[in-house]
């Protein structure tokens, strides 16, 4: 067997369960340095999420998948299946249908910021308003519609390399709406990797394709590549062939040298609970999570499966993701504690942030940098955790892996659940029981 680098194994997708798992068995073990964890709750726990399921839904079946298109259908209305039906009575095959809903997708994901609770977008067609990850999608589309992504005024559906390049803070505030007081934080550094995604389109040309470099090329890329296998069905695509290209898509650019996690890794963290070595060199405490390239996965497969018909092969290596909802579920449970040290470490902090222009004052909540200690041990504990209680939501509703998928468990038990919890447990924010500070590329 050929041996794999420390980095290389860190890169991979496989890496982010068994790495967050070793932080869940120094849970078991009480040795964790910044969490209590109370398994007492776990039952509570599970019994919310069977709880949100069968109210939500006649059946399991009915649970849509996890990605960036259920933003999109905020208010009930399938705007997504609109502009692809839109597009196929102008005589668009499906594979350019795909490749423009490809396009979409990733400038959404890219654009997902947690918009808080003072921003809000009026969309122009219903002059409804739209708050956080659905305002933000919402508006993205609007975007995409006007061709704002795209550098040729005849073909305003598709986003571009020149187009990206070309964008400025000016425009992107306009078209989010942004004023002194409709304030979207974190846009400077989206506007960093839209344009880093348009310099990586150009430069890998094999992937995006070199006449007009576009994120939907990568469908080209995939049906073409050695490892799939075209079916009666639709193609049989690698999951390991699509990896790389999401990593290149904004994971390393938002982990560059001085910035938020590993250079060259992406979304790595060293983790102190898990080390048990000296050496300076060793990665073996360093945790993957990858969680904006999953994210993309999850929301880039959709409508490769709906509009042709592909498989996915691998898709069980992805992980529950370690965002705020998930994050936030475990402890608005009471199955997460912070040990009282950190709880009065992240107030204080908050406390001091809360004295700078324009920063929350409400609902006091502990506040830490993304690369805080107690913000990589709650992520892995988010991932790990959420595997477990997966499966016995699976056991409660007597379902199979199959009949109740990860990517069906997140949206319609776990993230549902968190958001719902939030919402009760601090009502003028709906923010998280831990706030992550805003700073430098903070896009995971």
């Amino acid at each position: 067997m050929v041996p794999v680098s420390s980095d290389d194994y860190l890169l991979s997708l496989g890496a982010v369960r068994e790495r967050c798992f070793k932080v869940q068995e120094a849970a078991t073990r009480n040795q964790l340095h910044h969490f209590e964890v109370d398994e007492a709750k776990l039952k509570d726990v599970i019994q919310i999420i069977v709880s949100l399921i069968r109210r939500d839904f006649d059946t399991p079946a009915d649970i849509p998948a996890h990605g960036r298109w259920r933003h999109f259908d905020a208010g009930n209305r399938p705007r997504i299946q609109n502009l692809i039906s839109a597009w196929a009575s102008l005589g668009q095959d499906r594979l350019e249908q795909t490749r423009r809903t490809l396009d979409l997708m990733s400038v959404a994901c890219l654009l997902d910021l947690e918009a808080g609770n003072q921003w809000s977008y009026r969309e122009k067609t219903t002059n409804l308003f739209y708050k956080r990850c659905e305002g933000i999608a919402v508006a993205t589309l609007d975007l995409f519609i006007q061709g704002f992504f795209s550098s040729d005024p005849s073909d305003p559906h598709r986003v571009d390399s020149e187009a990206l390049l070309a964008l400025t803070l000016d425009k992107l505030t306009e078209g989010y709406q942004v004023t002194e007081k409709n304030i979207l934080v974190g846009l400077e550094d989206r506007l960093g990797l839209l344009q880093h995604l348009g310099l990586t389109l150009q430069r890998r040309q094999d992937y995006f394709g070199s006449t007009v470099p576009r994120p939907g090329n990568l469908m080209d890329f995939l049906l073409g590549h050695a490892t799939t296998i075209q079916t009666q069905k639709g193609p049989l695509i690698h999951l390991e062939t699509l990896w790389p290209i999401v990593m290149e898509m904004g994971e390393y650019w938002a982990a560059e040298p001085g910035l938020g996690g590993t250079p060259g890794l992406g979304d790595v963290w060293p983790c102190e609970t898990i080390r048990y070595s000296d050496e300076p060199t060793d990665k073996d405490h360093y945790v993957a999570f990858h969680r904006l390239s999953q994210w993309l996965v999850y929301s880039l497969i959709e409508p490769m499966s709906r509009l042709l018909g592909a498989t996915i092969e691998g898709t069980d290596l992805l992980t529950p993701l370690p965002d705020y909802r998930n994050a936030g579920l475990l402890m608005d449970t009471g199955f997460l504690t912070l040990k009282k040290k950190d709880l009065d470490r992240g107030l204080q902090n908050y406390r001091r942030n809360s004295l700078l222009p324009g920063q929350p004052k409400v609902e006091i909540a502990p506040m830490f940098d993304m690369s805080d200690p107690v913000v990589i041990e709650w992520r892995a504990l988010t991932v790990a955790y959420l595997d477990l209680i997966a499966e016995r939501v699976r056991e409660a509703l007597k379902l199979s892996r199959k009949d109740l998928t990860l990517t069906q468990f997140i949206e319609g038990g776990s993230w549902n659940a968190g958001r719902e919890l939030a919402e009760i447990s601090r009502p003028n924010t709906q923010e998280p029981p831990i706030v992550i500070k805003i700073g430098d590329r903070v896009i995971y």
